[in-house]
């Protein structure tokens, strides 16, 4: 919008860098934009939300605008000719997809909010699937306009549809654009940096990350310490890598992140539920009966009736760890499958060491399947629950796979530089620090319905405590005590 005159001036001052895993020159104004937003956001959630609801109604109008001038002022050659409406075919498209899979980073921020909202059950599959089919549908609607004005050999990079409608003599529109792609960075900063504090709260909570990334303002009810950590670890990232390279950084991430939680979800439907030690008496003084305390267990991952042929082969195992067994090795089999049709399967050449080696591949990815459909799912009801498990977790991982085979090379080793130093931190102090390790005697006298872990996202009604006549009495007796007062 203004012919690059803050990256002109930033490299006059500053210099380039000269290294290939950072970006072309430091980026000092992004750097204070997000140290801008975070400040925004440490006001409390209201305001911020009230502004990021503004900018998103501005940007939505913006779109409106883009497609429909687009389709008025385009031109249907532009899909038919130079390579057509797929000029890169459909390796094209998933590796475009895999780059701009950044636009989902966000929904992460409705989950996140659940402990804030009035009835997570239903709001947050609601906000999700209609914001992913709203989002979908702008993106769809936004990329065809931006292909049907301009031929694809001929978009800007850094600045595509102000280029193009400036190619048109059309500035007004050139700069709205360059508006409502401000306010969309916008809300693309504040959905990110909303959400980053939570899961750091989280994890602190559970004793993950440090404990004092878990305090959270009275005034605010926003972990500010939190934000302000993030928010300058944000700020230095986007001070040395460009858009390029954090858009990629930012989709192998999330593919990433989702491909865990896919995997967790199957692990967690398939694992037994232990529902405590319940006691039929409220007095401790009393010998534990076999009808009175037990540990009630379901059915969960054990074989069903209908599998008991498999009994002499799995059966000595525990409940659960072959369908852990079978996720991991369907997970690695995707990995192995993908890279060889991206890396070495040649559609045009195929050998009969291809068909041996994708017979083989795709054979143990049903053979997995299997095995976990033959175990039984346990009782578990939860507010909300995938539904069709384990199919639809497993597409959603095989998608995820082949949509980070796609990214490149220099991608994948900042990822892996990424995750080092998050097994340190986890080995170091969120493994000897977790509440998993917390097992009390205390937790097992409860019964299931308070020794359990209150489902994410829910809320909690206040009980009040009806005081009775009993409840002041001393729990000895009274013929107990001596006439002067004393214990015997």
């Amino acid at each position: 919008m203004f012919d690059n005159v803050i990256r002109n001036t930033t490299i006059s001052v500053l210099g380039e860098l000269h290294e290939t895993l950072f970006g072309k020159y430091p980026d000092v104004f992004a750097f204070f934009v997000c140290l801008l937003h975070a400040c925004i956001l440490g006001v409390g959630v209201k305001t911020s939300s009230y502004m990021n609801s503004f900018l998103t109604l501005v940007n939505l109008g913006v779109m409106a605008v883009i497609v429909v001038a687009g389709y008025y002022y385009g031109n249907s050659d532009n899909w038919s000719s130079d390579g057509g409406f797929m000029p890169y075919g459909t390796t094209g498209i998933i590796a475009g997809a895999a780059t701009c899979f950044y636009a989902y980073v966000g929904f992460d921020s409705i989950a996140t909010s659940g402990e804030e909202a009035k009835d997570p059950a239903y709001s947050i599959p609601v906000a999700t699937i209609i914001a992913m089919s709203v989002v979908c549908t702008g993106y769809v609607l936004v990329s065809g306009a931006l292909t049907f004005l301009v031929p694809y050999w001929s978009i800007v990079p850094d600045a595509a549809f102000p280029a193009a409608f400036a190619g048109l003599d059309l500035n007004w529109i050139k700069y709205l654009v360059s508006v409502g792609a401000l306010c969309g960075m916008t809300t693309t900063l504040f959905g990110s940096l909303y959400s980053l504090p939570r899961c750091i709260y989280a994890m602190a909570d559970d004793g993950l990350v440090f404990k004092f990334l878990a305090k959270v303002n009275k005034k605010t009810q926003i972990p500010i310490i939190n934000l302000a950590i993030s928010a300058f670890l944000c700020a230095l990232i986007a001070l040395f890598f460009d858009l390029e390279k954090l858009v990629e950084f930012m989709s192998i991430g999330t593919l990433l992140a989702y491909t865990i939680v896919s995997a967790s979800v199957i692990i967690l439907r398939y694992r037994p539920t232990n529902r405590g030690l319940v006691r039929d008496s409220s007095s401790l003084l009393e010998l534990p009966t076999s009808q009175a305390d037990s540990f009630e267990m379901d059915m969960g991952g054990r074989l069903k009736p209908s599998y008991k042929f498999l009994e002499p082969f799995f059966g000595e195992f525990e409940p659960g760890y072959i369908v852990c067994v079978s996720i991991g090795w369907f997970t690695s089999s995707t990995v192995v499958l993908c890279v060889y049709i991206q890396y070495w399967f040649n559609i045009q050449h195929v050998s009969w060491i291809d068909g041996i080696v994708l017979t083989a591949l795709v054979t143990d990815l049903i053979l997995c399947q299997f095995l976990i459909e033959a175990h039984e799912q346990n009782s578990t009801e939860l507010p909300f629950m995938v539904p069709h498990v384990p199919l639809i977790p497993s597409l959603s991982i095989v998608c995820n796979i082949v949509l980070m085979t796609n990214l490149n090379l220099l991608t994948w080793i900042r990822f892996f530089i990424w995750m080092i130093i998050g097994l340190l931190i986890y080995f170091l102090y969120g493994m000897h620090h977790s509440k998993e390790n917390d097992v009390t005697s205390y937790s097992v006298l409860l019964s299931s319905s308070e020794a359990g872990k209150t489902p994410w996202g829910a809320i909690n009604k206040s009980r009040k405590r009806v005081k009775t006549e009993d409840d002041r009495k001393p729990i000895i007796d009274n013929e107990e005590l001596a006439d002067n007062g004393y214990y015997h």
